[in-house]
């Protein structure tokens, strides 16, 4: 299945040139451990811009854009903190990332 955001569009957001193909796989293996990480957050599936949600998923949701910003600056997050050992505090997940996604958060009964 292909990925919510491109490989483009991550290496924008992380302002590396589009011609860099050095971390490509890396760089994918952030892209899908994000958007697992989001649709595990938001309890539900999330479906490409201009999709249809099938019937069969009554909680599955089209991305909006709030939600390609929250990927974007997930992947920014785990692309910076490669680590989880480091000589400076780690932080909590971006304020950013929460505020952005959380609206569209099902919380479980």
């Amino acid at each position: 299945m292909a990925m919510l955001i491109t490989l483009e569009d991550i290496k924008s957001q992380l302002r590396l040139e589009s011609d860099y193909s050095e971390e490509d796989a890396y760089l994918t293996l952030i892209g899908e451990a994000a958007e697992s990480r989001l649709s595990d957050y938001l309890n539900r599936n999330i479906y490409r811009e201009g999709a249809t949600v099938p019937p069969t998923d009554p909680n599955g949701m089209v991305m909006t854009k709030s939600i390609h910003l929250a990927l974007l600056f997930l992947v920014t997050h785990f692309y910076e903190n490669r680590s989880t050992v480091s000589e400076v505090e780690m932080v909590e997940l971006p304020m950013a990332f929460t505020w952005l996604a959380r609206p569209h958060r099902i919380y479980p009964q």
